[in-house]
């Protein structure tokens, strides 16, 4: 009885997870220093920034043309929502003292409005957010505030160095931090975050992408698991499917290789129920099985990279490197918490290991074969 229903409870945990899992959203702006000011600015997507839609699953994007052939008082209750949600989301704090900043959409400024172009037809909008630069030698701090999950992406342009900030919800990333000047210390100079704290930003990153957004790669590595819960056996599969993802990644975000994103999601949907099924039918873990995790491992790698290409667009060449090397990273060590902690639940159930391995491969295995479907069909 009490193998049963701690399996019914994770079952119920895992479902409850998957129906409130939604796509992860972000927003990118650059981080400018005009003469007096910090300032920030990017685009926004309108439907993003609307209470009646954003956050909504299975939601359509307002299109470009329909918004600019929308009347003016439509376009003041956009403006107006998206100042409020932004408002909401972002804070800016400098010595632990909140800034206040002023917003302006640049766009709504003009008379008839133009949207920026988009390849997809959507509706987006230019936002610049303004704050006055502090006098006094100290560290520029943004806050990131959603219950969508979302993440702040903060380009830091220093002459010829460029940075990439990923500020998850709910966490902080410092902007800059500025020094007084040792000739005179009435006058300060700005810097711009050291590379450690960019790194630790992608590996923050990394990590929110397995627990608690990433239920499909959580799964294979739960499935990898459940064949041979042995430590060591199962860290030599965990690098080496971080290896073979971080190739992938790599390729794809470089535009070395390219497929379509449905026909990768569904090939990762069928190498979860491919994992499940083995586990069914295998014994002991076998040399082959390294094999195939390792080309998972590239199947899984292209999945990572549609979601941090959007992130990474416009960035080239060695810039890249720290954000990839920062995710990956991260991945790693979110797939050793997820091992650490069915350590942890399969311990109390020892006396029922092969009976929990045997019920925690039809799950895999049927979420697969469900996500695989889904996809198809979808």
């Amino acid at each position: 009885m009490k193998l049963k229903f701690l399996l019914v409870t994770i079952f119920a945990l895992w479902g409850n997870f998957a129906a409130t899992a939604h796509q992860v959203d972000s927003v990118e702006l650059e981080f400018l220093q005009p003469e007096g000011e910090w300032k920030l600015e990017g685009l926004l997507d309108i439907a993003y920034m609307l209470p009646e839609i954003r956050g909504v699953e299975g939601s359509l994007p307002l299109f470009r043309k329909d918004v600019m052939e929308a009347p003016p008082a439509e376009h003041e209750r956009i403006r107006k929502n998206a100042e409020s949600i932004m408002r909401n989301l972002l804070e800016l704090k400098f010595n632990g003292k909140t800034l206040p900043w002023e917003i302006r959409f640049p766009d709504f400024e003009s008379k008839p409005l133009v949207l920026p172009p988009e390849e997809g037809g959507w509706a987006l909008m230019k936002v610049e957010i303004i704050t006055r630069q502090q006098p006094e030698a100290g560290k520029l701090e943004a806050f990131w505030h959603d219950d969508l999950q979302s993440e702040l992406i903060i380009i830091i342009e220093e002459g010829e160095n460029l940075g990439l900030l990923s500020v998850s919800t709910g966490m902080s990333d410092t902007i800059l931090e500025k020094e007084a000047d040792p000739d005179d210390g009435s006058k300060a100079a700005s810097t711009t975050p050291d590379r450690s704290a960019l790194a630790e930003s992608w590996i923050i990153s990394g990590y929110r992408h397995v627990i608690p957004l990433g239920l499909d790669h959580l799964l294979f590595i739960i499935g990898l698991f459940l064949l041979a819960p042995r430590w060591k056996p199962l860290m030599g599969q965990s690098l080496l499917f971080t290896f073979a993802h971080s190739i992938t990644l790599a390729l794809a975000i470089f535009g070395v290789i390219s497929l379509p994103s449905k026909l990768i999601e569904i090939l990762i949907a069928a190498s979860i129920a491919w994992i499940g099924i083995e586990n069914l039918l295998v014994r002991e873990l076998k040399p082959k099985r390294l094999i195939i995790v390792f080309a998972f491992g590239l199947l899984h790698g292209m999945g990572f990279a549609s979601v941090l290409g959007d992130k990474l667009d416009g960035i080239s060449g060695a810039q890249i490197a720290l954000p990839l090397v920062g995710f990956n990273v991260g991945v790693e060590l979110a797939q050793i918490t997820v091992l650490i902690c069915s350590f942890l639940v399969l311990w109390p159930l020892r006396r029922w290991t092969k009976k929990v391995q045997i019920v925690g491969s039809v799950f895999v295995a049927l979420a697969g074969l469900f996500w695989m479907f889904e996809r198809i069909f979808s």
